[in-house]
């Protein structure tokens, strides 16, 4: 029987690797992260060492902040803190370093973003194109099952179960939820194949589309149309006409698959309409 693993002086996987970057990339595998994240945290760290002239696993706090000031907008510094942030801890974890240099350093404010929905006349006016059967059945995962485009890319037949109403999603860091299907897909369905990927790649076999190409096809498709949108605004309006119809806040949560319901909180907007009529109640 092999008794390594249990052996605190036996070295691991990513102990025996060269470069900690590599480690790291190694254990965040192991965590089951998103292949996105681990890719970008990489990158970032990279990038980091690079602009301070240093190794990666020996930047200052001054270091951490001069890369920070290079931010070209909030949300990217905020992104590159979290992940200069998650890597610092990691060292320390490990044994790499004593200390941990993003402690000096002040977190970032987050953006405050604001969802920008694309209208029901814009979405009504969309699907009133004339468009490939691949590019509406995208739009419409977007519009009526609010999923994101690296969702939408790996949708399969399997995913699929009309007997119970429901479709299972891959999302964000290998999470998978089961959602109940809209009609609208469920008629779609009828109209794909019940096994593999709906959204096969022509120059990768075996594999799906990418995100990207996703979000590229349904955006062309929102500038033929004359609406100045992106793909992800589809999920955006998903969210909000939801809300806007008086579901619970805490249902559109799960619908949406948001970690936080502050998150979701964001789509609660207020209508000039509704703000005119809180005022005339006033005597």
């Amino acid at each position: 029987m092999d008794t390594t693993t249990n052996n605190p002086n036996h070295p691991s996987a990513a102990d025996q690797i060269t470069d900690p970057v590599d480690a790291w990339v190694l254990a965040m595998r192991a965590r089951g992260l998103a292949a996105r994240t681990v890719t970008e945290r990489a990158r970032v760290i990279r990038q980091a060492s690079q602009t301070a002239a240093t190794g990666p696993d020996a930047l200052a706090p001054a270091d951490i902040e001069r890369f920070l000031a290079r931010a070209s907008t909030p949300g990217t510094r905020y992104t590159y803190y979290s992940a200069l942030r998650a890597w610092c801890r990691w060292l320390v974890r490990t044994g790499r370093r004593t200390d941990d240099p993003t402690e000096a350093v002040e977190r970032p404010r987050m953006p405050v973003g604001r969802p920008r929905p694309i209208s029901r006349a814009q979405l009504d006016r969309l699907l009133a194109m004339h468009l490939r059967p691949d590019t509406r059945t995208k739009i419409l995962l977007a519009a009526y099952q609010g999923l994101r485009v690296h969702e939408i890319a790996k949708i399969r037949g399997e995913d699929i179960d009309a007997d119970a109403g429901t479709l299972t999603v891959a999302g964000k860091g290998g999470r998978v939820d089961t959602l109940p299907l809209h009609p609208r897909i469920a008629a779609e369905a009828g109209c794909r194949p019940r096994e593999g990927y709906w959204f096969p790649s022509p120059t990768r076999p075996g594999r799906p589309v990418t995100g990207k190409s996703v979000s590229k096809v349904i955006a062309d498709a929102l500038h033929r149309a004359g609406i100045q949108a992106t793909a992800h605004q589809l999920r955006h309006a998903f969210a909000t006409e939801l809300l806007a119809a008086g579901v619970d806040s805490r249902v559109v949560q799960v619908l949406m698959r948001h970690s936080s319901l502050a998150t979701t909180a964001r789509y609660l907007g207020v209508s000039p309409e509704q703000q005119q009529a809180a005022i005339g109640t006033l005597r």
